[in-house]
């Protein structure tokens, strides 16, 4: 089996996650990283046996198959265009960019390189319990997909270490997640994973109206808590919200179509079709970081097209600056 060589782009958190996930793989060896702190990328070069490089431009000219960019989304356009035109294949942690027009840039670039796959890190599509949900309502007797909720509740703080129970261990957030220039809070990035999930499940949104606000971070901040009530174009509605001040976390996530409903109960799924019992279901583990980097891997050791394109992420950021756009003019925002 054909070694295939990683570069990595951004050191912080979520590139740290992908280079140690990317190690335990096999046939995968991460081989260069970059990050604006030298220091980050040293650490981490140390830990998965990569060379460190001091531009990311100077990472792009080694040998590598492909590269994974992990910056903050407001630097994912120049970078993005940059590993694309070098032709290696490109995985974008989310969101694809922090508007629609710098992510058509994105999958403009996608378009002019056909050869090369791209897609955009949304886990929870590879969540075994997101998978079931999917299965469930893709089936031929669930009928039509009318309603859907997802609320997905955080806890960050500026001033503290965060618990992550998705990666179970804390971390200190990045100040850009605050800036409201650069990160436009949890309606956008956060929330873009439901959005994702969303219409993974019951097609593309037609239009949206959020409520929301700041009330723990200082003045100023991005909106800490948010509602958007969400209009699909299949006629079904639907309501997103994954506020960062409640200190109790908890996930719930659901669809009910015409013949069933099936919740993902914070980890545990309960399904109940037409004349049947509910059934309750559990799992043990969650391997999603191991599935999603597995997947794109795949793509290019098999030539497979990656279950979530540039184009994909590029309708889901629609959603996300519709959302924004209407937490700020507090009206109904069409999704272009």
């Amino acid at each position: 089996m054909r070694t295939i060589k990683v570069g990595l782009i951004g050191c912080g958190l979520m590139g740290s996650l992908h280079a140690r996930t990317l190690k335990g793989l096999p046939g995968v060896s991460v081989t260069a990283v970059h990050n604006r702190t030298r220091s980050k990328a040293e650490a981490l070069a140390l830990e998965v046996g990569a060379t460190v490089y001091d531009t990311y431009e100077e990472l792009l000219q080694q040998d590598l198959d492909a590269v994974w960019v992990a910056t903050p989304d407001h630097l994912h356009v120049e970078i993005a265009e940059a590993v694309l035109h070098s032709g290696k294949h490109l995985f974008l942690e989310k969101a694809l960019a922090t508007s629609v027009a710098d992510g058509a840039k994105i999958v403009a670039a996608g378009d002019r390189h056909p050869e090369l796959k791209a897609m955009v890190g949304y886990p929870l599509r590879f969540d075994p319990r997101y998978r079931a949900m999917k299965e469930t309502v893709s089936r031929s007797d669930a009928g039509k997909p009318l309603q859907a909720w997802s609320m997905r509740t955080h806890f960050l703080d500026p001033n503290q270490q965060v618990y992550d129970k998705y990666r179970d261990h804390y971390y200190d957030t990045p100040s850009w997640y605050f800036d409201d220039q650069h990160g436009k809070g949890p309606i956008f990035s956060h929330g873009s994973h439901d959005y994702d999930i969303l219409m993974w499940m019951c097609g593309e949104v037609e239009s949206v109206f959020a409520y929301g606000g700041t009330y723990l971070l200082p003045p100023g901040s991005v909106a800490d808590a948010f509602t958007v009530v969400l209009k699909f174009r299949n006629g079904g509605i639907g309501h997103v919200s994954t506020p960062w001040i409640t200190r109790v976390e908890y996930d719930i996530t659901g669809v009910a179509t015409e013949k069933l409903t099936i919740v993902n109960n914070n980890g545990e799924i309960r399904l109940k079709a037409d004349n049947e019992v509910e059934q309750r279901l559990t799992y043990s583990e969650n391997d999603m970081w191991v599935r999603l980097n597995q997947h794109f891997i795949d793509c290019i050791r098999y030539d497979r097209q990656p279950l979530i394109s540039l184009s994909d992420g590029l309708k889901v950021i629609a959603v996300s600056e519709a959302a924004y756009s209407s937490l700020q003019k507090r009206c109904e925002v069409f999704v272009e």
